[in-house]
């Protein structure tokens, strides 16, 4: 397998369905139809194709197509906010590469797609004993297409159950809401150690799970779910796939966590070098190197800072950003210079994204001083609780105070105590 960067990997992607008879469509933006109120971002490939799924006979569109699509979780039902930084493959923003049918093509030729362009030495040459699969448990048509025809060893391929018995409630059947459209899935694993021992039970899935990583998941869309819990096949079946290219990329590299990816370790050098006088721990430029990404783009789509919709998880993404730099020392407005980074970042390979970077900085840099300032007499009053018991003890409900009304987070006021040494009881500020 040889290591090739980022963009050279959405490339083989989207080249590898093109031969396959895929119609490439370029991303949609990140604000789906702001006539769906049922999300607030783009989260997934397959949002821009909802009609087709609905209205396959009508659709304009071609019944197969591939995409690159930037998408967000920072809210809302698939929300990753509060994950970035504590492990190496969640994103606010990222890429999530699709292949698509539409009434076209169903189970079998979407799994040999799927194993030939990751095993292919023309394509991405992955080992194939190194790829694992799961299937939904009922799903024996998937399960012998990996077994019979693609050939996958018993000992790597699992069923997976549903959840406390609950019908359809399964890491491996999707759903689009309560009722509508859904079907069984399969999902792919690459294993980083190639080692553990398995047999295709998911006592030894779960027992080596911390060694495996998600990189792929293909949908099966052929029934309509309705009120009664029951399933009503499809008149047409249809093909749902997302491979989170961040993902793919540290398989491709070599790397455990996305974070050490090339377009990563590129952004966190330039965050070392700006800020070198900063010792900002791995955990922050995590943070700041995944966030300040999902900032420029989202202010991209003319979203600005408020305390509803859109503007509130924009809001939030940079709240978060700076408090976490603030935990390491900075004291003043730096997620702006940043700016020229992202833009540098994705401006050369998206003839879609055109950043007005004085514009983005000025908003970041306004928000900026509002937060600092609203820790700042946060930070005062703290300090004149602390003051007024002689620095023994702070009482619980003086440090949510200062969090629900002065929105000085715990984790500063935390931070600070224990620099007077005063503790506080952590399992009351959970709620924080």
């Amino acid at each position: 397998m040889i290591k090739i960067n980022t963009h050279k990997i959405r490339t083989i992607f989207l080249k590898f369905f093109q031969e396959k008879g895929h119609l490439i469509l370029p991303s949609s933006s990140l604000v789906p139809d702001r006539k769906d109120s049922s999300l607030l971002f783009t989260n997934a490939g397959m949002n821009q194709f909802k009609k087709n799924f609905f209205d396959i006979k009508n659709s304009s569109c071609s019944t197969k197509v591939a995409t690159a699509q930037r998408c967000i979780r920072a809210g809302g039902r698939f929300n990753d906010l509060e994950n970035v930084g504590y492990t190496g493959s969640h994103h606010t923003l990222f890429e999530m590469l699709g292949n698509f049918s539409f009434g076209d093509y169903f189970k079998d030729k979407a799994i040999q797609y799927a194993w030939e362009l990751l095993t292919s030495r023309k394509w991405f040459d992955i080992c194939e004993d190194r790829i694992f699969v799961t299937v939904y448990h009922s799903d024996e048509e998937s399960y012998d297409i990996w077994t019979n025809k693609i050939g996958i060893s018993r000992n790597n391929i699992f069923k997976i159950q549903d959840y406390d018995g609950c019908r359809y409630r399964s890491e491996n059947f999707w759903k689009m809401g309560d009722t509508g459209l859904c079907g069984p899935s399969t999902e792919v694993f690459y294993n980083f150690d190639n080692k553990g021992e398995f047999d295709g039970s998911l006592e030894s899935f779960e027992r080596n799970r911390a060694n495996l990583l998600e990189i792929w998941n293909i949908v099966f869309i052929q029934f309509n779910l309705n009120s009664f819990n029951r399933l009503e096949q499809l008149p047409y079946f249809s093909i749902d796939t997302g491979m989170g290219l961040e993902r793919m990329a540290s398989v491709i590299q070599n790397v455990r966590s996305s974070y050490q990816i090339d377009i990563f370790q590129k952004l966190i050098g330039s965050i070392r070098s700006c800020f070198s006088e900063v010792n900002f721990t791995r955990h922050t430029l995590k943070v700041i190197s995944d966030h300040i990404r999902s900032i420029v783009l989202i202010i991209n789509e003319n979203i600005v800072p408020s305390n509803v919709g859109r503007g509130y998880v924009l809001r939030k993404i940079i709240r978060r950003t700076i408090r976490k730099a603030y935990l390491d020392g900075m004291r003043e407005p730096f997620l702006y210079k940043l700016v020229y980074h992202v833009k540098d970042l994705f401006e050369g390979y998206f003839q879609d994204i055109s950043i007005d970077q004085k514009l983005t900085e000025d908003l970041i840099k306004r928000e900026e001083k509002q937060f600092l300032n609203i820790l700042l007499i946060g930070i005062n009053l703290l300090k004149k609780f602390l003051k007024q018991s002689n620095y023994r003890i702070i009482h619980e409900k003086d440090v949510f105070f200062l969090y629900d009304t002065h929105g000085l987070p715990t984790d500063i006021s935390m931070k600070i105590c224990q620099e007077y040494g005063v503790t506080i009881d952590k399992n009351k500020l959970q709620k924080t």
